[in-house]
């Protein structure tokens, strides 16, 4: 045996619109022989008017598959003729849901069967309205940093043909809502369209807007307070049902991603200029780690330095005796003629030729160079100078001089 209580609530005569109604859960007499296991209210609107429903305890929250009530007790709500609105129970963000017909609400508890307990007094309040654009209207507003989920009235049947339904979604500002369909079903249609769209509070137009032929957006960012409108086609087959899912997160400042959008150009191009000047760096040290090329080398950079410019190995011959020859050995013939002619002393010829001997010694053996030395001296002093006239001397200084070079580089 089961015990039930129903209740009417009539506005079809009088005028009662805007008037609260308190709706509580009657005491039964100790005497029955069974607990009351549910209660249920008619509610009468006048014509043309709608039914509100709100919970004086807090918002309410909507028994969808990835969001079971937590509560002991459900409260469902059908209109005229059966057709099922939604099963709710506290604890959730919707504030407000208006009906646009007769409604029929049955709270229950969440065990079949078992007594109705309740610690909520009264368990909801109704008002009637005079009119309602829509079918059916929700007022919800989302706690920050949680996801909430609504789904079509009528879940998990899908919306009747014609039908609409609106979400009034509110959150404080600097804040941004993030939507997503975990379930969007869409039917084949005989007339019209159906219909998703999302639209601000403030803005003339839609934000957002798809039917049954066109592929819906994976995640909407919405950065006020929005209305979320669906309507239903005349269906043909299958059924148009969505579950909505609505995330509230702090939004980010429009000055902080300027902000941010220049930091992050500034970092790229001082990344590229670190590049071109790490770029410039490494050249300039290969540049420096090379040696320079001398004129003649042809790109030979294994030369080694010696003295004055020589190789170690020279070929056999009398080259090697000196690394340079001075002038006044090579040019004694023009001074021992000078000193005929008594331009030179033969003093002075004799000490320059004995400095130049004292001053370079050869780079070759010692007895080489000895007697190297004695007869080159001894061949230029035997060579016959020719007769020349005293003004012509100067003016033959030159020739005889580069004269002399040539035949003594041929004679060494």
């Amino acid at each position: 045996v089961q015990v039930t209580a129903d209740g009417v609530v009539d506005c079809s005569v009088s005028n009662c619109s805007g008037k609260e109604v308190d709706l509580f859960v009657p005491k039964l007499p100790p005497c029955l022989p069974s607990p009351l296991t549910s209660v249920t209210w008619t509610l009468i609107p006048s014509p043309n008017g709608a039914v509100a429903l709100f919970s004086p305890a807090g918002p309410l929250s909507q028994a969808l598959p990835k969001q079971p009530c937590n509560d002991s007790l459900v409260i469902k709500v059908d209109e005229e003729g059966g057709s099922n609105v939604g099963h709710f129970c506290h604890q959730g963000a919707i504030k407000k849901v208006l009906v646009h017909s007769k409604v029929v609400v049955t709270l229950m508890s969440t065990t079949p069967g078992e007594e109705l307990r309740t610690n909520y007094q009264p368990v909801l309040q109704i008002s009637f309205e005079k009119s309602l654009s829509e079918n059916y209207i929700f007022y919800v507003s989302p706690s920050k940093d949680t996801t909430f989920l609504v789904g079509t009235p009528g879940w998990p049947a899908g919306m009747k043909s014609y039908s609409t339904v609106s979400w009034i979604v509110s959150f404080p500002s600097k804040m941004d809502a993030q939507l997503m369909f975990p379930t969007l079903d869409q039917p084949e249609c005989t007339n019209g369209h159906t219909s998703i769209s999302v639209q601000r509070f403030n803005s003339p137009e839609e934000d957002y807007s798809r039917t049954e032929e066109e592929v819906a957006d994976n995640q909407i960012t919405v950065s006020e307070s929005f209305y979320l409108n669906m309507s239903n086609c005349m269906v043909n087959s299958k059924d148009f049902r969505v579950v909505t899912q609505i995330t509230l997160q702090k939004s980010i400042s429009r000055y902080l991603i300027i902000i941010l959008a220049v930091v992050a150009a500034l970092l790229g191009v001082f990344i590229i200029l670190l590049v071109v000047i790490c770029q410039i760096v490494r050249k300039k040290k290969k540049k420096e780690s090379n040696p320079a090329v001398a004129v003649y080398n042809s790109g030979d950079t294994n030369f080694r330095q010696q003295h004055n410019g020589l190789s170690d190995t020279c070929p056999d011959s009398d080259s090697h005796t000196y690394a340079s020859i001075d002038d006044s050995l090579v040019y004694y013939h023009l001074l021992e003629k000078g000193k005929k002619m008594g331009l030179y002393k033969e003093s002075d010829t004799l000490q320059t030729f004995t400095r130049h001997v004292d001053a370079q010694k050869p780079l070759g053996s010692k007895d080489s160079s000895s007697e190297n030395v004695s007869s080159r001296f001894s061949s230029v002093q035997d060579r016959p100078l020719p007769d020349q006239p005293p003004g012509h001397t100067h003016a033959l200084v030159d020739n005889e001089i580069y004269q002399s070079g040539s035949q003594r580089r041929g004679v060494v």
